[in-house]
């Protein structure tokens, strides 16, 4: 529910201590687990949210996107729900997290405040705590190739394909199309895209030039 029934809208208004707070836990690999706040097990929405977890943390600080790292989550490692040994298979890393205001008295009655997913997950004396990350994190992920007149590979890796046995292997590598080509002879592996006009080309003047068929191109330095 992204809206909050008329019931619901009543009690926040009217100020009512029979709210709490509770938190849809979807791991990647399919189970969904709730947790609570409240001093007993609720079922809201078909799901169990269970009590005595000590699961909380991002309660009220909450704000609508959740900027990476700006809140996190802790709780109680439980041998039925949130094990170690999961925690450190991952199985919990990027787990989706719906946070829920419900009136314990109807829990019929509750609103999805917020969302985001697991980030970074530490365990400590028995509990766990990690970091909940918001939609607006993916955009900070790079994903794909950057395009770029400079190489992207490091050298010696499996894409530059350089062994550091090779005599010029010591004196390292500057990512130019130059120094792949002349101190390595290995411009077949090279992964940036030396040819690519920059701004130099784009502010340049059209009469800059006497002749402009792009031959200049083929002169990368």
């Amino acid at each position: 529910m992204l809206t909050p029934s008329p019931a619901l809208e009543a009690a926040l208004a009217s100020g009512v201590t029979t709210l709490c707070w509770c938190w849809r836990v979807t791991r990647r690999d399919g189970p969904v687990f709730g947790f609570t706040d409240h001093d007993r097990d609720l079922t809201v929405d078909g799901l169990v949210f269970l009590a005595g977890s000590g699961f909380g943390g991002a309660d009220r600080e909450c704000t609508a996107g959740f900027a990476p790292g700006q809140t996190g989550l802790a709780g109680a490692l439980d041998a039925e729900t949130v094990t170690q040994a999961d925690l450190e298979a991952g199985l919990w890393s990027g787990a989706l997290v719906e946070i829920l205001r419900v009136d314990w008295s109807a829990p019929e009655s509750f609103v999805r405040t917020a969302r985001g997913e697991l980030g970074e997950i530490r365990c400590r004396d028995g509990r766990f705590e990690a970091d909940l990350l918001g939609p607006a994190h993916r955009l900070e992920t790079m994903t794909g190739r950057v395009f770029a007149r400079r190489c992207d590979a490091e050298l010696g890796d499996a894409r530059c394909g350089v062994d550091a046995g090779h005599g010029g292997f010591a004196l390292g590598c500057d990512k130019r199309f130059a120094t792949c080509r002349d101190r390595f002879a290995n411009t077949l592996n090279f992964r940036g895209f030396p040819y690519m006009v920059g701004n130099d080309m784009l502010q340049a003047s059209p009469a800059s030039e006497p002749v402009r068929d792009g031959g200049s191109r083929g002169l990368v330095s």
